[in-house]
């Protein structure tokens, strides 16, 4: 029964809310919104984040809708599952969600979340003429008096910077002597990544020259 929801639920959304986002339909249920040039037409489109209400496998599930405005009127261009995590991912921090902008002609979402050891994360989103496909992901990980690191992905052209923050403790208190390194990393990227059922997070990426791995 789960599925068959998902399934109809991109149909009511184009069927009902397509006319007018912000009406009485959904306005209870949009945690995010913005404004901005998506395709370089030199005019604004809108995108939202939809609370669904349906159960996911963490919370409830988000939707990401991208409209662009014909006759004075939003109308629905794209529907997207994946790019805005569940209710409740987020762990003992809650809902991870922490907003969505329009930069430069991207989608850029951001999310939050973890326990002792917390994690950031920023992902851009472009428009190619065809599909939408992630470009970017920045990640923040790590725990206090243990050390933390940041993995700068450019999706398209396989560069990445990685990044370690070693910090001294005393008991109670964090060091201000700090131990950095960075290192420049080429990625071999083999196809695009589509924005369509990409979900934060669960992407596991092997660097060679580290001990480890990084989830994007």
């Amino acid at each position: 029964m789960k599925y068959l929801l998902i399934f109809i639920f991109p149909l009511f959304i184009n069927t009902v809310l397509a006319e007018e986002p912000s009406q009485e339909n959904i306005n209870s249920k949009v945690i995010g919104e913005a404004i901005g040039d998506l395709d370089k037409d030199g005019l604004d489109e809108k995108a939202i984040v939809l609370d669904t209400g349906l159960d996911g496998e963490i919370g409830t599930q988000r939707t990401l809708l991208i409209y662009k405005k014909k006759q004075n009127k939003w109308d629905l261009w794209h529907s997207s599952q994946g790019p805005v995590l569940d209710s409740a991912h987020g762990g003992m921090m809650g809902d991870p969600f922490v907003g969505i902008e329009i930069k430069r002609g991207t989608i850029v979402i951001d999310h939050f979340g973890g326990s002792n050891r917390k994690w950031n994360y920023t992902h851009r989103y472009r428009f190619n003429g065809k599909e939408w496909n992630l470009i970017g992901a920045t990640i923040n990980y790590g725990a206090p008096c243990e050390g933390f690191f940041e993995f700068d992905f450019n999706v398209v052209t396989g560069k990445a910077i990685y990044k370690t923050y070693e910090e001294g403790c005393t008991d109670e208190e964090v060091s201000s002597n700090f131990k950095n390194d960075q290192k420049e990393i080429s990625i071999p990227v083999t196809k695009p990544i589509k924005m369509d059922g990409f979900h934060p997070g669960s992407n596991k990426q092997d660097i060679k020259g580290i001990s480890g791995e990084v989830y994007y």
